[in-house]
């Protein structure tokens, strides 16, 4: 397993360089932020052409590519166009962990959720139970976020009211201003009937879709020989379901959860947005529309190379799950 990991590693490196190669060059194609200035008759051109320069926008793509490596290496990511006075590594810095606590409860209240949902709906096929599962879980899917999102601003914010008259839950943001300097536990509280909506909104969704991939697999295993010799041999259900087949059934939900995790760094754009949370998400929308490049170059950059490690943390969560599995 070691050597196999190494292997893994070592051979993430050209990939991941690849891929920077690949946005870089994209992005290039795209015409530079200073193109709109050279429009404004109150700035002189040769203006323009410093900043330009300033920014390496007169050199090849080739060329502002090794340039923009070696600042990424040395983890000097550029200026932020989007936020003035601040780098891409402090906006990013601001922005990713929010979208970490918003995106990390909502993958970890849809696991919850969705697996013990997939299992019941699996092994009470065909019943009423199955039904209403289903019908809830394509519901889940089909629900556009944003739609979602306002129903439930509507419900709780704006029809439901508590005893003082405030919203039941805030409409958006993250903290109710003045609680800067509040105890921990007050802040805590506070914060998370922020996060009540939107961790809702997008588990909601995923729970839709892990719950069928979960009943989908499960069904398949419950149907093979060694379910039946084990039933058949009076192993109590509850073992048969907990022992035998739940390892086998987790390994398409592993592959799943693994690739929908670099949206942990990614963000929900849109649920970010009528949330007004200020994530990744929605940093990631608005430094493409102020074509602020390197922040979103970074934001992808990372992204990617998610992809890539969870991958890897897939396969060997492979081996963990199943010992059948191993690598050489």
């Amino acid at each position: 397993m070691r050597d196999y990991i190494i292997r893994r590693i070592l051979g993430m490196i050209p990939l991941i360089l690849i891929v920077m190669i690949v946005s870089f060059g994209i992005f290039s194609l795209v015409p530079n932020p200073f193109a709109a200035l050279t429009e404004n008759p109150r700035i002189k051109r040769a203006d323009v052409e410093r900043l330009k320069h300033a920014w390496g926008f007169d050199l090849p793509w080739h060329l502002r590519f090794f340039r923009w490596f070696g600042g990424v290496v040395r983890g000097d990511w550029g200026p932020s166009l989007l936020f003035p006075g601040s780098t891409a590594r402090e906006v990013i810095g601001r922005a990713l962990p929010i979208t970490m606590r918003v995106m990390g409860l909502e993958f970890l209240l849809a696991l919850i959720i969705a697996l013990p949902i997939g299992i019941l709906s699996a092994v009470k096929q065909y019943s009423i139970t199955d039904y209403i599962v289903t019908v809830i879980s394509f519901f889940g899917m089909s629900m556009p976020t944003f739609w979602f999102g306002l129903l439930m601003m509507m419900f709780f914010s704006v029809l439901l009211k508590r005893p003082s008259g405030m919203p039941l839950l805030p409409a958006g943001g993250l903290m109710t201003p003045g609680l800067e300097d509040a105890p921990f536990f007050v802040k805590f509280g506070d914060r998370l009937q922020y996060l009540v909506m939107p961790v809702a909104v997008l588990a909601f969704n995923s729970i839709g879709g892990w719950t069928r991939y979960m009943r989908t697999s499960m069904l398949e295993v419950i149907r093979q020989d060694y379910i039946r010799t084990a039933r058949a041999k009076g192993v109590p259900e509850r073992f048969v379901i907990n022992r035998h087949a739940l390892r086998n059934a987790l390994i398409p939900i592993v592959t799943l959860v693994a690739l929908s995790a670099p949206i942990v760094v990614g963000g929900a754009a849109i649920t970010e947005t009528i949330f007004t949370i200020p994530g990744m998400g929605s940093l990631i929308i608005q430094a493409q529309i102020k074509a602020d490049y390197p922040t979103a170059m970074i934001a992808l950059m990372l992204s990617s190379i998610l992809v890539i490690v969870f991958n890897l943390v897939a396969d060997i969560v492979y081996a963990w799950i199943d010992p059948r599995i191993k690598y050489s």
